[in-house]
């Protein structure tokens, strides 16, 4: 194999494809990228059997040929290539030069017939979404997957399609997050996919405009995303029924300006620390929210304006969790329901049905 790269797009490659590369593995050839020049392109792929991600750009193939190397080396040659041009020529041994302006490496690569197939999910069920319309989604919900292992699928949101709406949902057991649209395709599945996923195809997608082109079956989802492709194996078990955790008929209702909530939450939430995980106590008053909060370190009170009917209420929460909550939502103005300080808060935005969080109080000690 002899091909010679633009440096900057190889790059962009081999730091995209790497977040799917495994970094120990009893199969050696996992550990690195695999490598196809053919037909005047060069294709990189990386799998760990749980995530892959693959990318085909046009380069110069002077010899057409395949092999897998080391990511975590090549990555750092080309990244610290001071060319414009990457020449990599490899021989029936292994034995692989890169050339790179005056600077010359020769290291050993690995043969590609251990490197795993790369699986391909029928491509019968499928959808496309607009980039602007995932990435909005996935930011919606992706804060409040669980990190518990103990539960693999809470480890992964829930994609859902059902009467022309798409769902995303994610929780943990302190929080949940729902997100649905109306879209214009027909279809209905259900599947949890990693979050791991998710946010990699998040990334890939960024700012970009165009479509995302979704496959999936029983065991594999694949995101086209343009010049990459992610796929990814789909997890297993029960998704908690969403609909019946969120409470339906709410006593009190306050509506508040985001951005004070944030900052009021942001100021008392520096007499906390990892040992010192005390709960924030927020009172809902008449026409105001009061936050306070005490610790071996000290005692806080901050308070902000609202519009609240309904009464009173003084209620618990991590601070971490309901400023997950504020900072996901983008919204200038969202409304609070509460039945009760035991019960879980909702909040939705105050002028549309983009999202729905619920974030679960927090027991007092004298509770």
């Amino acid at each position: 194999m002899k091909i010679i790269c633009d440096k900057n797009k190889l790059n962009e490659a081999i730091q995209t494809v790497s977040r799917a590369v495994a970094t120990k593995s009893n199969l050696a050839s996992i550990e690195g990228i695999l490598f196809v020049a053919e037909n005047g392109a060069l294709t990189l792929t990386g799998y760990d059997f749980e995530m892959g991600i693959k990318t085909t750009f046009d380069c110069d193939v002077e010899l057409e040929g395949d092999i897998v190397l080391s990511s975590q080396l090549l990555g750092n040659i080309v990244k610290k290539s001071n060319s414009d041009k990457i020449t990599i020529e490899c021989d029936n041994k292994m034995n692989c030069k890169i050339k790179s302006g005056m600077t010359e490496y020769n290291i050993k690569g690995i043969d590609s017939t251990d490197y795993p197939d790369f699986p391909a999910p029928s491509r019968d069920n499928s959808i496309n979404i607009e980039n602007s319309l995932f990435c909005e989604m996935v930011d919606y919900v992706i804060y409040a997957v669980s990190q518990d292992e103990k539960r693999p699928a809470h480890t992964g949101v829930l994609v859902k399609l059902e009467n022309r709406k798409l769902t995303m949902v994610a929780l943990d057991g302190y929080r949940l997050a729902v997100c649905e649209r109306e879209v214009d395709f027909e279809g209905d599945f259900s599947m949890i996919v990693p979050a791991k996923a998710m946010n990699e195809v998040r990334k890939i997608v960024g700012e970009k405009d165009g479509k995302l082109t979704i496959f999936a079956n029983r065991r594999y989802i694949i995101f086209n995303a343009g010049e990459f492709i992610v796929l990814s194996r789909l997890l297993e078990g029960e998704f908690l029924d969403y609909k019946k955790a969120i409470p339906q008929n709410c006593t009190i209702k306050a509506i508040a300006n985001t951005k004070d909530f944030i900052n009021v939450i942001d100021r008392v939430s520096l007499i906390i620390t990892e040992r010192l995980k005390n709960p924030v106590k927020v009172n809902i008053n008449d026409d105001c929210i009061s936050v306070k909060c005490s610790t071996e370190i000290g005692a806080v009170y901050d308070e902000f304006s609202a519009d609240v009917e309904g009464g009173t209420l003084e209620i618990g929460f991590n601070n971490k969790y309901l400023l997950d909550a504020l900072k996901a939502s983008k919204k200038e103005e969202l409304v609070f329901e509460f039945t009760g300080s035991l019960s879980p808060c909702v909040i939705k935005p105050k002028d549309s049905d983009d999202f729905t969080y619920l974030v679960l109080p927090v027991r007092f000690k004298n509770d």
